[in-house]
């Protein structure tokens, strides 16, 4: 990576864009970028993809401000990825050049970027300096913040049990703020179309803490039984455990939607141990990056086998 991670290094927004542009540079063959969308603050919202096959996978991170070390994580599978290509490598068993002639792996690495700029840099990085302060309460600490600068969950805000969202806060503010209705919040609103357009195989929507696989929200049958059996890989590989959210549990997240609309498998990582409400440590990323390097190459096989083989 152009920009290696450090305790006194934050991975941010400019940082990543100066990534992709290098890696479009480096790996025209394999590596597209384009851009669907712009942030509140008119930040570009970046989707790449490395592969040319038709079976396809959507890695997305940072739909929570405080998370964008799952940023830099999807950027680091990429340069990987990519570089293996190049080089006719395997990785953890993959070949990479028969995998990625069958599957491309797609990823929207920071979906909240103002978000993550104000966590990273405080209010005086965002626009409107007054008005985000006013929604933290007037505190200068934004370290725990997980909204949209408007202070909008957007993992609250597809339309997938939007209306029975719990626990919900009222009004904007640093979490739980589901907004005025579904993909009012031009990111999500972005990453809806975007998905749609694209009729992703599987996708797996990258958070924080817990070392945890959600994996299943209001489905049943074949869906039921492919999800699971996809999950017990991802936890194999990482060592997380599986979530059962019960039988009624609250929606509006990003793989929420996507099992229920596209009904074909998601999943949302949660990377880190549970460390509460703040950015993981930096220090835990090398272990992070070992359960997880492999995982969109995993992804992106279960893929080709639902397309060519269901």
């Amino acid at each position: 990576m152009t920009h290696m991670l450090t305790k006194d290094s934050l991975y941010t927004f400019e940082k990543m864009e100066a990534d992709i542009q290098e890696l479009v540079r480096r790996y025209p063959d394999i590596f597209q970028a384009e851009i669907i969308g712009e942030s509140v603050e008119g930040r570009p919202l970046y989707a790449f993809r490395v592969g040319t096959g038709k079976a396809k996978v959507l890695l997305n991170g940072s739909h929570h401000a405080r998370e964008w070390l799952t940023s830099y994580l999807l950027m680091q599978m990429a340069e990987a990825y990519s570089l293996a290509w190049t080089k006719k490598e395997t990785i953890s068993g993959f070949e990479i050049r028969d995998l990625l002639s069958k599957a491309s792996i797609w990823f929207i690495p920071m979906v909240n970027p103002d978000g993550v700029t104000l966590v990273q840099k405080g209010a005086q990085a965002a626009k409107q300096p007054d008005t985000v302060l006013r929604l933290n309460d007037n505190q200068t600490e934004f370290a725990g913040w997980k909204a949209n600068i408007r202070g909008v969950d957007l993992n609250r805000q597809y339309p997938a049990g939007w209306e029975t969202i719990k626990p919900t806060v009222d009004r904007p503010g640093p979490m739980n703020h589901k907004g005025p209705y579904p993909l009012n919040e031009p990111e999500a609103k972005a990453v809806y179309h975007f998905t749609k357009k694209h009729r992703f195989h599987i996708a797996a929507a990258y958070h924080s803490s817990g070392e945890e696989i959600y994996w299943k929200y209001k489905i049943d049958g074949k869906l039921l039984a492919i999800s699971r059996e996809i999950a017990e890989k991802i936890s194999g590989q990482t060592g997380y455990r599986l979530v059962d959210p019960g039988p009624d549990p609250s929606g509006g997240g990003y793989t929420d939607w996507f099992l229920t609309e596209m009904k074909r498998p998601a999943f949302t990582p949660e990377i880190s141990p549970y460390i509460g409400p703040r950015p993981v440590p930096v220090e835990h990323y090398p272990a992070i990056w070992k359960q997880n390097q492999s995982i969109g190459l995993l992804l992106a096989e279960e893929a080709c086998d639902l397309l060519y083989k269901v």
